[in-house]
């Protein structure tokens, strides 16, 4: 099937038929045509009797905006897929069998919906397009590759390897940022704990002392008196600016500029580059290898990255290939700024050599190890950071609490 060919999407078709025992059944089936069903029948052994289109009402569209699928689940539909098709079992069996293992609602959902598609006579890739949520187009055109060149088995237990390496990258750096995060977040919470409710409890006993209050005593009882005044306009305020940011970064603009300033941060720029290098040498890579055209891999691979900026970029090395200009040429000439010299030098090497497939596979693994190693570095930068501010904040509460009352108790022995 040819990459640009689009296929008619199928319909439910109500059928009364005759068995070959002469048996009056009745069903439904989906199909593209009035013609594909009356095939479905034959192909079954029916005698069509009559055959009409059953209009979908509102109630029994897809309707998935509460259904998460989660990217292992389809990772492990993925390589089972692969497998059952190297054994030699039919598509539609083991779909069949796929949707009966998988304990995701969702997913079951669109494998039910993937089953009729196919056994109405459209292709995988065709059926599994329709849903975007769950496979998307990198994982439809992978599919699609494979089946215009006869090893769908094979291109899925790679896009299979692909989305565990995908997994256990973001899975190592959720693990190295958690620890930082829940210490930073608990101590934010008992020092606003402290502040609006347990240091206003001897503020009272400090005004009825003469002594003048020490400065983290004045400061943070300011902070108290400020925050029960301004409670609402602060909520409603912060709220209104979150609010703000978040519609601005859904416009274009505004997730470019989002995604422009967090691959040039300090802290999570180098990991952000890292992790969009590899993406896109992964994903290439797997495009390419699977047969998919040199032009359809960079638009695919580029829209992947998971930033806008870096996407902006690949769309003009897209443009010079599209004329003419090698692949190693167009990165070198737009994303300078971006990839590191030596990575675009082995693109150039492997593309003159005639292996840029393997120089892309070996990028991404040595872009992965420097990704893990930043992170790790990060991380124990991050920790004794965390204790020293932890630490601040805890001196200067206890410091506010008890320097007043140790001038009490001065004030009182003096007497």
């Amino acid at each position: 099937m040819a990459f640009g060919t689009k296929t008619k999407t199928p319909q439910t078709y109500s059928y009364i038929a005759k068995n070959d025992s002469g048996t009056v059944v009745r069903g439904d089936l989906k199909a593209i045509s009035e013609d594909s069903a009356l095939q479905q029948l034959d192909r079954k052994g029916l005698d069509p009797i009559s055959v009409s289109l059953v209009k979908e009402s509102l109630w029994e569209k897809d309707v998935t905006f509460f259904e998460r699928v989660p990217a292992q689940a389809i990772y492990t539909f993925t390589r089972q897929l692969s497998v059952m098709l190297k054994a030699g079992v039919p598509l539609v069996d083991a779909l069949d069998s796929m949707k009966g293992e998988s304990t995701n609602p969702g997913l079951n959902k669109a494998l039910t919906q993937v089953i009729s598609d196919v056994s109405g006579g459209q292709p995988l890739s065709s059926a599994m397009g329709k849903h975007p949520k769950l496979f998307n187009s990198m994982f439809v055109n992978i599919v699609r590759a494979g089946e215009s060149s006869g090893v769908l088995d094979d291109v899925l237990l790679q896009l299979a390897d692909f989305i565990n390496h995908d997994l256990r990258l973001k899975m190592g750096i959720k693990q190295a940022i958690r620890y930082p995060a829940i210490v930073v977040g608990i101590t934010i919470f008992v020092g606003i704990y402290a502040v609006t409710f347990i240091l206003p409890r001897f503020s009272s006993l400090f005004s009825q002392t003469n002594i003048a209050l020490p400065l983290p005593t004045r400061i943070l009882l300011g902070m108290d008196q400020f925050i029960q005044s301004y409670f609402y306009h602060i909520i409603v305020v912060i709220a209104l600016i979150l609010f703000a940011l978040y519609r601005y970064i859904k416009t274009d603009n505004g997730r470019f500029r989002f995604d422009k300033i967090l691959f040039f941060s300090p802290i999570f720029g180098p990991i952000n580059q890292k992790m969009s290098l590899s993406r896109f040498c992964h994903v290439f890579e797997t495009l390419d290898r699977s047969g998919v055209p040199i032009l359809q891999a960079l638009d695919i691979a580029g829209k992947t990255v998971g930033n806008t900026f870096i996407q902006g970029r690949l769309g003009k090395v897209k443009g010079d290939v599209e004329i003419g200009r090698k692949v190693a040429r167009s990165l070198t000439d737009h994303t300078k700024d971006i990839f590191p010299p030596h990575v675009l030098k082995m693109i150039n090497v492997g593309e003159e050599s005639g292996a840029l497939d393997d120089m892309l596979k070996e990028i991404a693994i040595m872009t992965d190890v420097e990704t893990e190693d930043h992170v790790k570095r990060l991380t124990a930068t991050i920790e004794p950071v965390i204790t020293v501010f932890m630490g601040i904040m805890i001196l200067t509460l206890s410091l506010s609490i008890f320097l007043p009352i140790w001038d009490m108790y001065e004030a009182l022995a003096n007497r």
